[in-house]
């Protein structure tokens, strides 16, 4: 990834533990009001005061998640600070080990959406339909699951194996399970993640339409798009709107600040 941060336009880098942690709150309730999450998923945001480290809720819906229910774990999947007696998602791994893999990525979401799971397990690829759609080198999916992990990320081994797939990439899809989405920032990972999940309904509904479909979008023009999204104001527009629909839906957080 190689868009830069261009905080002109709003403060969307964490440039603190606290800032962070006010992020993964806000993350949590803009994707649970997007209908991305539903009582699974997860998303956290690495420390900018150690970037060994990264904040995420304990094992709970994302829906009730608060700053209290907020961990902070290392890459070996131990938790570092908050209640000690918190459970960790079991598939913490996931984000402990893209984070080791990759130090340009400062968030990670884990969802299940309904509209991407089926492109995870048949032969068609989650190609781009529309301009808002941010993959523009592909989305992967990681498909080496052994029966007994139960099709979860339940270990640094298999989190290992999900990075090494995911390589340089914005996503990668689980077979039969969801997707990873990850970002320079939390507002272009929740960007990316709301609207991959439009644009596998674009193409879900293309597909039912049982005609050829003639044009995808090309990695150049989404490379394009995306650049100006993220780098001007379309970035900041999203932001400001979901924030404005999780406070409305979310009163608890009405008056939660992740300016800054």
């Amino acid at each position: 990834m190689e868009f830069p941060i261009n905080n002109k336009i709003f403060q969307e880098e964490a440039i603190s533990a606290d800032h962070a942690k006010r992020m993964v709150v806000m993350g949590n309730k803009i994707v649970v009001n997007e209908g991305v999450f539903d009582a699974f998923g997860h998303i956290s945001v690495r420390n900018p005061e150690n970037p060994e480290t990264f904040f995420i809720s304990r094992a709970l819906a994302p829906v009730s998640v608060t700053l209290d229910d907020l961990i902070e774990m290392d890459f070996n999947a131990k938790i570092v600070g908050g209640n000690p007696g918190f459970t960790p998602f079991s598939e913490s791994a996931i984000h402990c080990s893209i984070y080791k893999a990759r130090p340009d990525v400062n968030c990670v979401c884990h969802p299940h959406p309904y509209e991407i799971i089926p492109f995870t397990c048949v032969d068609v690829p989650l190609s781009g339909m529309y301009h808002l759609y941010t993959f523009y080198d592909g989305i992967p999916v990681f498909s080496d699951l052994p029966p007994e992990c139960g099709l979860l990320i339940n270990n640094l081994e298999l989190g290992d194996k999900l990075a090494a797939v995911l390589g340089d990439k914005r996503g990668v899809l689980i077979r039969n399970h969801g997707v990873v989405v990850v970002g320079e920032t939390l507002p272009r990972t929740v960007f990316s993640t709301v609207t991959l999940r439009d644009n596998a309904k674009m193409l879900a509904t293309a597909l039912s339409m049982g005609v050829k479909i003639t044009s995808f979008a090309g990695a150049e023009e989404i490379k394009k798009s995306t650049n100006g999204h993220f780098c001007g104001q379309p970035a900041k527009r999203a932001w400001d709107y979901w924030c404005k629909r999780a406070r409305e839906s979310f009163p608890e957080i009405a008056d939660m600040d992740v300016s800054g």
